[in-house]
């Protein structure tokens, strides 16, 4: 009777704890990360006898948890995937919708800017026209300072995610080391028994950590689990958690980078980083806004150099040859804050087509310099002093210690500091300084138009100049024009072969001679006094919205915006695609995970019905031997 009941009363406990983890399983249907957990049923060891074996009841060999490491990572990765590409396309639509606004965009601006420069050309006189100008003008500098602000803005709340998220993943990353070491002590205490909830706990905190960034883990032999991320960078190593740190990057005290805690020198290390939030952050920055600003300050640099330089090789009302109409823009050159020698670097824009709004690093090893792209990763070294790179010249002064670096930006401040100085409106320089005129007394049908100033620093002219034509010029039979006034004489010209037009630079100036000049046919050059009706260098500025004058001659200032505004509306689209997408198959990986892992009720509740039916005939059991052994007492007493 003691073998029946102790199988009675084994069944009784071990249905009791079935019984139990079915309803913690039922009453965490809705906890997040939760795993659903089975009672792993064992045979007692049989009783030997002469008759053979006999069963001795059931025991709890172990409580699991249905878990499958495959899915479990997928939701994970995809987690990551996910989280990362829906903050980077919230973002990039940010910018977008700042860049396609018109309201605030630059298009309608330099259209606006550009149709004023066209009615001061149409009456060139009136200070009216002018004044409009000059209000255009403005209203262009405060869209490109305005979208420089908003950028800004953007940047300055990257930093601030790029901070949350660090605090977080170091929160998380210690919480996953405590709970290592719980999971390995109850473990051990267990004799080897699984802690499920302590598992799933730390299982949560692990997917919460991919939500910042991503992550690959590696289990140990004793149960915990270490998680790396970036490169195989180690944050969490058993019951160790590392921390990330941010701080101020050397060259730029706006911008915050990440780096490893505790170092004695802090090194970059976000380009090794991704997925999560704190990828996304820093992918949005180093993929869109820096660009997108560098874009920007190409097209305001490109402008002021370009528009100034035509506006200085006019005259305005007063006369006078024309100034800066924009604030003339210099690179940014900033040195590192651990530099210690008494370098100084020094940088000016040569050629504004050449520019390409990358970034450049120079730094000094103790016998020569490398002047690196930071995009492009090209490299050039030498002693130096002068560097000539993408239309910068850089300049070196001092004595540099080994280790020295600076970063120079061509365009950084370009949109911000972007401003109009032409003092008033009677200082815009409409005409053109220089004008020709051909003698009223010329035979032939020479021809000397469309001159241009080249080179407005020797002028106004001392003298007129005078082109004569000769047909001995050159030396017997070898034709061309005599010039008086300035040195560049005699000029090659043959009717014969040169009546369709050369191309002729002098004392400044760029023109076409053509046609059939016949001997003492004469051309002057001479200032344009009193030129306030002459429209030339107005016409000249306003030509320059469509020229080709940036991106190495490829681009013009609207073609630079609009190609500006299509690499954010693209990188905006393919974000959006992606985040769409990342979102179905995060939703399709949990579907598999919780499909394994998950709480069904109505298998909850089958298996509810079962173990209650199992326990009462168990309880049966025992009952059956209770009366079997009463009996057995009964019959004894007699």
């Amino acid at each position: 009777m003691a073998d029946t009941l102790n199988i009675g009363t084994s069944a009784l406990l071990s249905l009791q704890r079935a019984i139990s983890t079915t309803g913690h399983n039922i009453a965490n249907v809705n906890t997040e990360g939760y795993s659903r957990q089975r009672v792993e049923f064992a045979t007692l060891p049989p009783e030997r006898t002469g008759a053979g074996f006999l069963g001795s009841g059931v025991t709890i060999s172990s409580v699991t948890r249905s878990f499958d490491q495959f899915l479990a990572d997928d939701v994970r990765s995809r987690t990551s995937s996910s989280t990362g590409v829906q903050l980077f396309r919230d973002l990039a639509s940010r910018m977008d919708g700042i860049l396609a606004d018109p309201a605030v965009g630059l298009g309608p601006a330099l259209d606006s800017f550009f149709s004023s420069i066209q009615d001061v050309a149409n009456n060139p006189s009136s200070l009216p026209e002018r004044q409009v100008l000059l209000g255009e003008a403005q209203g262009l500098a405060d869209r490109f300072q305005y979208l420089d602000t908003r950028f800004r803005e953007l940047g300055a709340e990257v930093n601030v995610r790029i901070e949350n998220a660090v605090r977080d993943i170091n929160a998380l990353a210690q919480s996953i080391a405590d709970l290592n070491e719980q999971v390995v002590r109850a473990t051990a205490q267990a004799g080897g028994q699984p802690p499920n909830d302590l598992l799933d706990a730390r299982d949560r905190a692990i997917n919460q950590l991919a939500e910042q960034i991503g992550v690959t883990t590696v289990t140990q032999e004793d149960g915990a689990i270490n998680v790396l991320v970036g490169n195989g960078q180690a944050l969490v190593v058993g019951f160790n958690a590392e921390a990330l740190a941010t701080f101020t990057d050397p060259f730029d005290p706006t911008r915050t980078n990440v780096g490893i805690a505790g170092l004695a020198t802090q090194g970059d290390i976000g380009r090794f980083l991704s997925g999560g939030r704190l990828g996304a952050a820093l992918d949005f920055r180093s993929r869109v806004l820096d660009g997108t600003r560098n874009e920007l300050g190409l097209l305001a640099t490109g402008v002021a150099s370009t528009f100034n330089a035509q506006h200085r090789s006019g005259l305005d009302l007063n006369g006078q040859l024309g100034g800066d109409f924009f604030r003339p823009l210099t690179p940014t050159v900033v040195d590192s804050n651990a530099n210690t020698g008494t370098a100084a670097v020094s940088a000016a824009i040569d050629d504004p087509a050449g520019l390409t709004g990358d970034r450049y690093r120079l730094s000094f090893d103790g016998a020569q310099w490398t002047l690196r792209n930071e995009t492009t990763g090209s490299a050039q070294t030498g002693a130096g002093p002068a560097f000539s790179v993408d239309g910068v010249t850089v300049t070196i002064s001092g004595t540099p210690a080994a280790g020295d670096a600076f970063l120079i930006d061509p365009v950084a401040q370009g949109a911000n500091l972007f401003e109009v100085v032409v003092p008033n409106a009677a200082a815009i320089a409409a005409a053109g300084p220089l004008r020709s005129a051909a003698s009223p007394g010329n035979a032939g049908s020479g021809t000397l138009t469309g001159l241009a100033v080249e080179d407005p620093s020797g002028l106004p002219l001392a003298t007129p100049v005078t082109l004569t034509f000769n047909p001995d010029a050159l030396g017997a039979g070898v034709p061309g024009y005599d010039v008086a006034g300035v040195p560049g004489g005699p000029i090659a010209f043959d009717p014969a072969a040169d009546s369709g037009g050369i191309e002729v630079t002098l004392a400044g100036a760029t023109f076409p001679l053509g046609g059939q000049p016949v001997a003492g046919d004469v051309f002057t050059i001479e200032n344009n006094v009193d030129g306030v009706g002459d429209n030339r260098n107005a016409l000249a500025l306003g030509a320059l919205q469509a020229a080709p004058v940036l991106n190495g001659g490829q681009a013009s200032y609207q073609d630079a915006y609009a190609s500006l505004v299509a690499g954010v509306a693209v990188q905006t689209r393919q974000a959006t695609t992606a985040a769409d997408t990342e979102s179905a198959l995060l939703q399709q990986a949990i579907d598999a995970r919780d499909s394994a892992q998950g709480v069904n009720l109505d298998e909850e509740a089958a298996n509810l019905l079962r173990y209650q039916q199992a326990y009462q005939a168990a309880a049966q059991v025992i009952a059956v031997a209770d009366e079997v052994f009463q009996t057995l007492l009964a019959a004894t007493r007699r």
